[in-house]
């Protein structure tokens, strides 16, 4: 099925609330296309305070560093549960290495221990097809290192210039903060295969 859509047809759709975002330089290379994308506005309620961008570094107890996917979210919604730190507080991780909060933590460098159980099921017995076979649970434990660090404090005004395409000092900080908050609330609904 191909879909095409001519000049006065975009014109339509591209009403003048739509601001463009700002572009340090058009490219060069590849064909020029038109291109209409699915989109919503985002907005604030309120532009007068800020937020917290700090990073997350996670290792294992011996001082390899974590690179599996997914156990990001796992060991900070752990450390929630263990200490006060975030508890009750909004905040949003993306994942990895990346966490924005509306209040400061109050401290420059952070570093916690986070145990996570894992608890494996394995069947007793031969016969895999009887369902009502007990079940062996083994649970093993990995310990995590958590540094959490202040990298800067950001304007919430720098999300809404962002937002009117006006090109500012922590842009790309405002954009991965709206990113990292949209993200987060589809990760705890849904099942994420991949960044699109």
């Amino acid at each position: 099925m191909e879909y095409s859509l001519n000049n006065e047809e975009m014109r339509k759709t591209l009403n003048s609330n739509h601001v463009p975002m700002a572009r340090r330089g058009l490219g060069s290379k590849g064909a020029k296309i038109q291109l209409l994308a699915n989109h919503f506005r985002v907005g604030l309620s309120k532009n007068d305070g800020y937020f917290y961008h700090y990073n997350v570094a996670l290792c294992y107890q011996d001082g390899h560093a974590v690179e599996v996917k997914g156990v990001g979210r796992k060991v900070i919604d752990k450390l929630c549960e263990t200490y006060d730190v975030l508890r009750n507080k909004n905040f949003a991780y993306d994942g990895e290495k990346s966490l924005f909060t509306l209040r400061s933590l109050h401290h420059k460098k952070q570093e916690f221990i986070v145990v996570l159980e894992e608890v494996s099921s394995t069947r007793v017995g031969s016969n895999p097809s009887e369902a009502t076979k007990r079940m062996k649970h083994q649970s093993r434990s990995k310990t995590f290192k958590v540094e959490i660090s202040h990298v800067s404090k950001i304007p919430l005004q720098e999300i809404t210039d962002a937002l009117r395409g006006q090109e500012s000092e922590h842009y790309q900080e405002a954009f991965n903060f709206l990113d990292t908050i949209l993200r987060q609330n589809a990760a705890k609904q849904y099942v994420q295969i991949n960044k699109s």
